[in-house]
C-alpha cells in the first residue's frame, strides 16, 4: 500500500518532507531514490541541494543539513543510508553536544516540525519498528518497504525490460530466466543484458538464448535434483548433489531448498486431492509458468506419503545436525536415499 502511495505522489509531484525506505531490493530503492532526485534536484544546482551521509551519522549533522535553505531551487534533498539510527540498543547514545536525549528521539522531535523546502530520504537494509523513530516517520512521512518482488511480478517486470531493449520474450523463457537467478532485480538486469548483448539483432529472445549465455543457479539445480529422485534415479540426484558441492554451494542452503521443495510438492497434491485444477493450484500457490511446469511434473511421479515421510524425517535430520551427530551434506544424502 505505501509503495503505490508513493508512486503517486511521485507522478503528482507531491512530496513528503521525510521517507524511510528500507529492504533487500537495492534496484526499487536506487530507482525510487533517483525518481525523486530528478524531480527536486537540477542538474545546475546538484551540488548546493543535493547532501548525501552514507554510513553511520550524526543526527545533528543530519538536521542542520535539513535546515540550511536550498539555493536557486525550491526545495533541496537529504538522504542518509545505514545511518545506524534504526536499530535498538540499550541506552541510545547521546549526542555529540553532551545532550542527554536519545538522538533518535531528537530526530524524531525534529520532523514534527520539519521545514516544507527539505525532503529527506533514510534509508536502512533492516529496522527496528518498535521504535519511536520508525513511529515518527508513520506520523510525519512514509515508510516504504522494498524487499525483493514476487517471482509472478518479475516475470512480468522482465518482459517490460526486454521490451525496452525492443526484444520479445515470452512468459515461460522469462520465468525461467527469474527461476535460473537470483530474485535480485540488479542480477536479472546484468543477466537480460548480457543476453541482449549475445543476440544481437535477433528480436525473439528464447529459453536456448538464456541457457546459452546465463550459468545454472542453485534453484535450477534443486530442480533437478528432485526430478532425478521422482524419477527414481537416486544416483543421479547424488551425482547433482556433488556437482553442487563441487561449486561451493553452501550445504545447509541446498539442504533448506530441497526441504522447501518437498513441501511445495507436498501442498500440490493435497490440493490435486481435493479436485483442484492444475492451472488453478498454481495460480493459488502464485508459482511462474516455468516452476509450475517443473513441479507438476516432479509431483506426479511421487506419491504423498513419500513426501509426508520425506517433512517428517527432515525434522529429525535437523535436530541431528544440529545436536553435532551429522553433517548436512550427510543429512542430504539421507533425505535423498529416504525418497528412492
Amino acid at each position: 500500500m505505501s509503495l503505490e502511495i508513493l508512486k503517486k505522489q511521485i507522478k503528482e509531484n507531491d512530496l513528503q518532507n521525510v521517507y524511510l525506505f528500507y529492504g533487500t531490493e537495492d534496484y526499487l530503492i536506487k530507482y525510487y531514490i533517483n525518481t525523486i532526485t530528478k524531480l527536486i534536484v537540477n542538474d545546475e544546482n546538484s551540488e548546493l541541494n543535493f547532501i548525501y551521509f552514507d554510513g553511520k551519522t550524526d543526527v545533528n549533522s543530519i538536521i542542520a543539513n535539513c535546515e540550511t535553505l536550498p539555493i536557486f531551487s525550491e526545495k533541496k534533498l537529504v538522504i542518509a543510508k545505514n545511518s545506524g539510527l534504526f536499530k535498538s540498543k540499550k541506552g541510545d547514545a547521546t549526542d555529540s553536544s553532551g545532550d542527554k536525549k536519545s538522538t533518535k528521539d531528537k530526530l524524531s522531535e525534529y520532523l514534527e516540525n520539519m521545514p516544507a523546502y527539505t525532503c529527506l530520504i533514510l534509508v536502512e537494509t533492516e529496522i527496528d519498528k518498535r521504535l519511536k523513530l520508525v513511529n515518527a516517520i508513520k506520523k510525519y512521512g512514509l515508510l516504504v518497504e522494498l524487499d525483493f518482488q514476487k517471482p509472478a511480478d518479475l516475470v512480468k517486470w522482465v518482459i517490460k525490460v526486454f521490451r525496452n531493449y525492443n526484444k520479445s520474450i515470452e512468459q515461460m523463457p522469462a520465468s525461467y530466466l527469474v527461476e535460473n537467478s537470483e530474485y535480485s532485480m540488479t542480477e536479472l538486469l546484468n543477466e537480460i543484458e548480457k543476453i541482449v548483448n549475445f543476440v544481437g539483432d535477433k528480436n525473439q529472445i528464447n529459453i536456448n538464448d538464456i541457457e546459452s549465455v546465463c550459468n545454472k543457479s542453485i534453484k535450477s539445480r534443486i530442480f533437478d535434483l528432485t526430478d532425478a529422485v521422482s524419477g527414481g534415479n537416486i544416483s543421479k540426484a547424488l551425482v547433482l548433489l556433488n556437482d553442487m558441492a563441487t561449486l561451493k554451494e553452501p550445504m545447509q542452503k541446498v539442504l533448506f531448498m530441497i526441504i522447501r521443495q518437498i513441501r511445495m510438492l507436498y501442498r500440490i497434491k493435497l490440493l490435486r486431492q481435493k479436485g483442484m485444477r492444475e492451472d488453478l493450484v498454481s495460480k493459488q500457490m502464485g508459482l511462474t509458468p516455468y516452476v509450475a511446469s517443473k513441479v507438476m511434473s516432479i509431483s506426479r511421479n511421487l506419491d504423498i506419503s513419500i513426501l509426508e515421510k520425506a517433512m517428517y524425517y527432515s525434522l529429525e535430520l535437523d535436530e541431528s545436525i544440529k545436536t553435532g551427530k551429522i553433517t548436512d551434506r550427510i543429512a542430504i544424502e539421507l533425505l535423498i536415499a529416504s525418497m528412492g
